[in-house]
């Protein structure tokens, strides 16, 4: 299987890479995402779940402590050797499997295999071809299986790049949609209407779209670290941003958009 420069940047990290997103702006980050998708879990607690792009199996443990059966595929290997080094650390090396595996092609799945799909972290965006990726996650969801998908905003990063005053990079990337992920392999972002549109394509109907986060993404994030540090001020934040999260005049502004579709 081919590598791709996204997938040997995670092979680089993988050993840290739970660790340095332990802070408390993705703790914040992560507690917004549980509490969106434990809305659309399955039912059925013998349910299985595919957690497409599941690098180090942080989703994947989180589901399998509530009885699902779940299958985390990477394309990097050694994100996956963590991820069962931890799952046998945690117990819960029996109700999670792993296979290596593309997002962009999971023949290794049958069609309508899973009673639910997540792509957390971004590995949409940072596959090369996320129109390809979500036909994949969609192909192999059950009709009717919720399908949840995490992405880099357009318009955050169109402000960030602004800011740095590197208009050659501004003009590219409003043309592109593509940007460097920390100058190591491109990665794609959306704006709320191209994911509606990509999902449509794709036989998903959006139920649910969301940013995460909203209300801080115009705060540097260093500050915002220093802030949410105050648990008082943390309670404050989570509760306004499930609150407003799914405001659709704001949702496009965020660093971070989740959507959540239903498989027609």
């Amino acid at each position: 299987m081919k590598k791709t420069k996204s997938s040997m940047f995670h092979d680089s990290i993988a050993e840290k890479y739970e660790s340095d997103y332990s802070s408390p702006y993705w703790e914040l980050y992560d507690e917004i995402t549980w509490r969106m998708m434990k809305e659309y879990l399955p039912k059925r607690k013998g349910a299985v779940i595919l957690d497409a792009g599941g690098g180090t199996g942080h989703w994947s443990r989180e589901l399998a402590k509530l009885g699902f059966s779940v299958v985390c595929s990477d394309l990097s290997e050694k994100m996956l050797e963590v991820a069962r080094k931890k799952a046998r650390e945690e117990k819960l090396d029996r109700r999670i499997g792993f296979v290596h595996a593309d997002i962009t092609d999971l023949s290794c799945f049958e069609d309508g295999l899973f009673d639910m799909v997540i792509a957390q972290g971004d590995p949409v965006g940072f596959c090369g071809n996320p129109g390809k990726a979500v036909k994949e996650l969609s192909r192999v969801a059950k009709k009717g299986a919720y399908v949840c998908v995490s992405i880099d905003g357009f318009y955050s990063t169109l402000s960030n790049l602004l800011a740095a005053k590197d208009y050659e990079k501004v003009s590219r990337f409003i043309k592109t949609r593509v940007a460097e992920f920390h100058g190591s392999f491109p990665a794609h972002h959306f704006t709320v209407s191209e994911l509606k549109e990509l999902f449509r394509k794709n036989r998903l109907e959006v139920k649910r779209m969301a940013g995460k986060p909203v209300l801080s993404f115009n705060m540097a994030q260093e500050r915002l670290e220093k802030m949410l540090s105050d648990k008082k001020f943390y309670s404050k934040v989570l509760e306004l941003e499930l609150k407003f999260n799914s405001e659709p005049s704001i949702v496009g502004s965020s660093r971070h958009i989740e959507v959540i579709g239903r498989k027609r």
